[in-house]
């Protein structure tokens, strides 16, 4: 008997909600739906191997889509240059069945946070640390953040930031250091705008205030 492929395809009920998640996804970045849409399809051909290597199973799971296993990993960790387009495509596999067809932006984001949980925020627990310990010095935000670069990267002092005002409250003038670092971490150091809603800086930049 002739070994027949297994078909590379999204279940036929996940177009739609595919699709719904990239235009919720367009208005956040601003590109256009349908190129997210057509990038997805991209990934899931590039990536096909990994992509496709399982059946649909039939119904969401919860606890399968906020874990990983040692196939997912070894698949992220093979091109780091690929980071990102690889993550892309281990949330989207995750989140895909035959009763739902996909999970949609939520399913998305509980697979992103879970990753976070995981493997991303203990990268950060050393330089929130040493952030906390400058604080009793006082200092500007240009003397907390040079002291911290001599130690972390500044994407990864600039995550950490972004951690802390997730996870925690903290007081008005920790607040305004936090932000004038973030000032500094873009136009200064050179880092690209961000995207992430709890920067000061990129919030300012999307949303400039109204002038008279």
């Amino acid at each position: 008997m002739a070994f027949r492929k297994r078909q590379r395809k999204i279940p036929r009920n996940a177009v739609e909600p595919l699709m719904q998640t990239c235009e919720l996804l367009s208005k956040e970045s601003g590109r256009p739906a349908k190129g997210i849409f057509r990038s997805f399809l991209e990934l899931m051909s590039k990536y096909a191997d990994y992509f496709f290597s399982q059946p649909w199973p039939r119904k969401y799971d919860y606890t399968e889509a906020t874990s990983f296993s040692d196939e997912d990993v070894d698949f992220l960790l093979e091109n780091e240059k690929e980071f990102a387009d690889r993550f892309t495509t281990v949330c989207l596999k995750k989140n895909m069945c035959l009763d739902f067809g996909f999970m949609g932006n939520f399913g998305m984001f509980w697979t992103e946070k879970a990753f976070d949980e995981m493997f991303v925020r203990p990268s950060y627990e050393p330089v929130l640390e040493a952030f906390n310990n400058l604080l009793p010095e006082g200092g500007n935000a240009r003397n907390v953040l040079d002291k911290l670069k001599e130690r972390f990267r500044i994407r990864l002092i600039h995550d950490s930031l972004i951690d802390l005002l997730e996870h925690e409250y903290p007081d008005k003038v920790t607040r305004k250091l936090i932000e004038d670092m973030f000032e500094l971490l873009h136009r200064e150091e050179g880092l690209p705008s961000c995207g992430r809603s709890r920067c000061e800086w990129y919030y300012r930049q999307k949303y400039p205030p109204k002038t008279e």
